[in-house]
C-alpha cells in the first residue's frame, strides 16, 4: 500500500469533516450578526433576514450588491449613506422617483425604510418581534387604503 496517498487521502477527509462544520447556514447578506459564526437561529434572526428584504424593495439592490464599495452589504450600505438629514433618493430605487412628489408616498416609504432599519439592528434585543413589524406595515397599508377612499 502507497502510505503517501493513504495521508493525503486521510489529509482531504479530514479537511473536509473539519470544512462542513463551519460552513454558514443561510445566505450572505441575509445572516444576522450575531449568527455569523454560529448555527443558533431565531426569530429575531428572521426579523433581521426580513429587514433585508425591506431594503431590497426599497432600493432595489441585492443584499450584496457590486456597486457597494469596500464590500459593504445592503445594511451597512444604507446605514452610511442615509440619515434623516438627507433626501430619500440616495437610497430609494430611481424607478420609484416619481411617486416621491406625493408627500404622502415620501412618509410611507420613509416609514418602511425605518422599519426596515429597526429590523436590522446589530442588537437582537432592539429589534421589533415579528408581530410588530406586521402591524406597522398594516398601518402604513391602512394609512394608504384611507387616503385611497
Amino acid at each position: 500500500m502507497n502510505w503517501s496517498l493513504t495521508s493525503q487521502i486521510w489529509n482531504c477527509q479530514a479537511s473536509r469533516s473539519i470544512l462542513s462544520s463551519i460552513i454558514l447556514r443561510g445566505t450572505i447578506g441575509y445572516i444576522a450578526p450575531e449568527n455569523a459564526f454560529t448555527n443558533t437561529k431565531s426569530m429575531e434572526s428572521d426579523v433581521y433576514s426580513y429587514g433585508v428584504v425591506l431594503l431590497e424593495l426599497i432600493t432595489r439592490k441585492k443584499a450584496v450588491d457590486d456597486s457597494f464599495a469596500d464590500g459593504l452589504d445592503i445594511v451597512r450600505w444604507v446605514k452610511s449613506v442615509w440619515s434623516e438629514k438627507v433626501e430619500l433618493e440616495v437610497v430609494m430605487d430611481p424607478g420609484l422617483y416619481d411617486d416621491l412628489y406625493d408627500s404622502f408616498v415620501r412618509e410611507q416609504v420613509t416609514e418602511v425604510l425605518h422599519l426596515a432599519l429597526r429590523c436590522t439592528e446589530t442588537e437582537p434585543n432592539r429589534r421589533p418581534s415579528m408581530r410588530e413589524v406586521v402591524k406597522d406595515l398594516e398601518d402604513v397599508y391602512g394609512s394608504l387604503r384611507s387616503k385611497l377612499k
